[in-house]
Formats: C-alpha cells, sequence, structure tokens
C-alpha cells in the first residue's frame, strides 16, 4: 500500500513539475511574440503612411517646439497626420497643415524614447524608435523607369 502511494506521488509531482515548466516556456513564447508584434507594428505603421500619403510634396518633414515633426499631409483636404515624439510616447496628430501640435489631444502610436528621422535621399526617410528603423521611399514625384 506505501509503495502504491508512493509511485502515485512521485508521479503526481512530476506532473505539477511538467506543467510548471510547460507554463514558463508557453509564457516565454507569447512574451517574444508580444514584443514582435509591437515593434512590428510601430515599425510598418511608418510604411503604411507614407503609402497613403505619397503624393508630390505630401510628405514633410521639420523642427518643431516637440521636436522632429514627420508630417504626412493630404493635399486636397489641407488636413495632416503628424507625428512626433513627448514624454516616453509617439504621438499622432490630425489637424490642419501648419497649425500647432496639440500634443493633449494627440494619439498615443506607441511608446519610444528614441524618434529621429533622416532625410536619406531626395524620397527616401529614415525612421529611427526604440523598437529599430524602418525606411520608406516616396514614389510621387519620380519618372517612370520601364
Amino acid at each position: 500500500m506505501f509503495s502504491t502511494l508512493a509511485v502515485e506521488g512521485m508521479f503526481l509531482l512530476g506532473f505539477l513539475f511538467l506543467a510548471m515548466f510547460g507554463a514558463g516556456i508557453y509564457r516565454g513564447t507569447v512574451e517574444v511574440q508580444e514584443d514582435n508584434g509591437r515593434s512590428r507594428l510601430l515599425l510598418s505603421y511608418f510604411s503604411t503612411c507614407a503609402k497613403n500619403a505619397d503624393t508630390e510634396d505630401a510628405v514633410t518633414l521639420y523642427e518643431d517646439t516637440a521636436g522632429q515633426v514627420l508630417s504626412f499631409a493630404d493635399i486636397e483636404s489641407g488636413y495632416a497626420v503628424r507625428v512626433y515624439q513627448q514624454g516616453g510616447k509617439l504621438l499622432e496628430d490630425y489637424a490642419l497643415s501648419g497649425s500647432p501640435l496639440a500634443p493633449g489631444s494627440a494619439t498615443v502610436i506607441g511608446k519610444t524614447d528614441i524618434f529621429r528621422v533622416d532625410k536619406v535621399g531626395k524620397r527616401t526617410f529614415r525612421v529611427i524608435t526604440d523598437e529599430g528603423n524602418v525606411a520608406f521611399t516616396l514614389r510621387a514625384g519620380a519618372e517612370y523607369e520601364g
């Protein structure tokens, strides 16, 4: 009787150990996936905005009191999506082009302590954040190379 209980106890302890080990592995996998997803989401945001605003002179980079501001304008409506960093957050502001920034009513895109935009060429921008960097090239104004 005692040996049967001992064997069952060993099986129970083994099962609990495997369940705890499996839960730890699963938690680690989920954290890696979430970090990867946040990184891709933040960086792909700029590519998506650039594709949506890919018209002549619609994407501009300028300095403001908040630092660098990347603006994606809709030439027809006169409004622009302006992206800038303030207080460790990357913010998106949608307002009339040229109007002052309004961080109080801006939407938080993500958390980042680094936000730097470099204009690499005539139509190429590189955005650098805590999550990495992404480059996008505007096609508007480019001559067709067929």
